[in-house]
């Protein structure tokens, strides 16, 4: 009887150590797939960084653009409203000139002629 008890012992130690193996050969598989499924998720949150730097700098490229060009467009209107207050300035100072010069013209002769006549 006592032979049987163990061997009833030892078939339920030789099953719970097939058990345990299989538990142990399970855990293994499951260790590897997870050490996959990390390596993945690694991979594709690199891809989604990769692809995230990309778009950034597209939209900050596409932001400086418009930023640059709006400047562009003020120093373009600034420079046109100089160049036209200095056409007008321009065209004062010529009208100015050419009255200064025709008094200059009137005195220089108006001096030539009363010299002219002390003389």
């Amino acid at each position: 009887m006592v032979t049987g008890i163990s061997d009833i012992y030892m078939a339920a130690v030789e099953k719970i150590i097939t058990a345990l193996s299989e538990l142990e050969k399970d855990i293994d598989t499951l260790s590897i797939k997870v050490q996959d499924m990390k390596k993945r998720i690694l991979s594709n949150s690199d891809k989604e960084i990769s692809q995230l730097r990309e778009k950034v700098i597209e939209v900050a490229r596409t932001e400086s653009e418009k930023i640059v060009a709006t400047a562009k467009n003020e120093a373009e209107e600034k420079s046109q409203k100089i160049l036209q207050d200095a056409e007008i300035n321009l065209t004062k100072l010529k009208e100015n000139t050419k009255l200064s010069f025709d008094k200059s013209v009137k005195l220089v002769v108006d001096s030539v002629l009363n010299q002219g006549d002390t003389i």
